[in-house]
C-alpha cells in the first residue's frame, strides 16, 4: 500500500482530534511508527477495505497512549 496514501489518512485523522494543524505535527521517528503498525493491522487482518477504520484505530490510540 502506498506509504503516502496512509501520511494523508493518518494526517487527516490526526485533525479530527485537534483543531490547530500546529498541534499534529509529528517527528519523522513517531510517522514511521504509526505507518508501521497500521500496515502490519492492514496485513495481519487481511483488511485492505478496511484501511479508514485501521487507521482510526491506530490513531486513537496513538494518542490516549501518549
Amino acid at each position: 500500500m502506498n506509504r503516502l496514501l496512509i501520511r494523508k489518512m493518518i494526517q487527516h485523522s490526526l485533525k479530527d482530534y485537534f483543531w490547530e494543524e500546529e498541534n499534529c505535527i509529528l517527528t519523522e521517528k513517531e510517522w514511521a511508527n504509526l505507518e508501521e503498525k497500521v500496515l502490519r493491522e492492514i496485513h495481519e487482518e487481511d483488511q485492505n477495505e478496511a484501511v479508514y477504520s485501521i487507521i482510526q484505530d491506530v490513531v486513537y490510540a496513538y494518542l490516549t497512549n501518549k
